[in-house]
């Protein structure tokens, strides 16, 4: 998989986001990407996906224009609809592209190997934030495009359910491999679960710039809560972010 992003304008009104900005995402995934506050992050996930336009360059998936179907996504909230269960969540955008039986087949299958099975007869309202983004996950896999993009999916969860949904990513990878592009303010979140680290910041005219592009993958990712994760968040974020490790237990 690679995907080019090639001399990329974009902005709202009259701040610019993007100016001129060029990356390469190859082979190595999943690629975890970096950075504070409005600069840029989720734009950027949402220009890759085709949700946004840009006003200026292009972005390539496999030497070919970025298309919509190319790219599945979970959103910071479950983004669920009230009045299906489970099943009929993740069934919900593929049952036309595979058929009704085709889809509920997939669907179990993903509900499964992110260990939310057994509730895909229960209702949003009736299953915890951590169950309903593992349903979340399950949707943005069924859905058959090669890439995933994932939007601080773990942000408002405490330290175990976030490991636990990462690891179901990871097992998620192992089931189907996708190019999967994750966007995080948690350095922590990205030792745990990169193993490509893009830093962004912004630059000298106030658009986004990559301060930081490192391979990395940890020999022993429980990283995540160790002091390994807290020498990285100082290597990577340089001041960026303030270090929180040491706050949470």
């Amino acid at each position: 998989m690679s995907i080019g992003i090639e001399n990329l304008d974009f902005g709202f009104g009259d701040r610019s986001i993007f100016k001129n900005f060029s990356l390469d995402l190859d082979d190595v995934d999943p690629v975890v990407i970096l950075g504070p506050s409005g600069c840029g992050k989720t734009t950027l996930l949402r220009l890759v996906a085709g949700l946004l336009r840009p006003e200026a360059g292009r972005i390539l998936i496999e030497n070919a224009p970025a298309s919509g179907g190319a790219a599945s996504f979970v959103f910071q909230e479950a983004r669920l609809l009230l009045y299906l269960n489970a099943l009929q969540n993740v069934m919900l955008p593929i049952v036309k592209p595979l058929g009704r039986a085709a889809a509920e087949e997939r669907a179990r299958f993903f509900l499964r190997e992110s260990a939310i099975d057994r509730y895909a007869g229960s209702y949003p309202d009736q299953l915890s934030g951590g169950e309903r983004q593992r349903v979340s996950i399950a949707r943005a896999w069924a859905y058959p495009a090669p890439i995933i993009l994932m939007d601080e999916p773990f942000q408002s969860l405490d330290i175990p359910l976030r490991i636990q949904l990462m690891d179901s990513v990871r097992k998620l990878k192992r089931a189907e491999d996708r190019f999967v592009i994750a966007v995080t303010h948690d350095p922590r979140e990205a030792v745990y679960l990169g193993r490509r680290i893009i830093v962004l910041g912004p630059g000298a005219d106030g658009s986004a710039v990559i301060l930081l592009d490192e391979k990395f993958e940890a020999e022993n990712p429980r990283a995540f809560v160790s002091e390994a994760a807290l020498l990285l968040e100082q290597k990577l974020c340089a001041g960026l972010y303030p270090s929180t490790i040491n706050n949470e237990k």
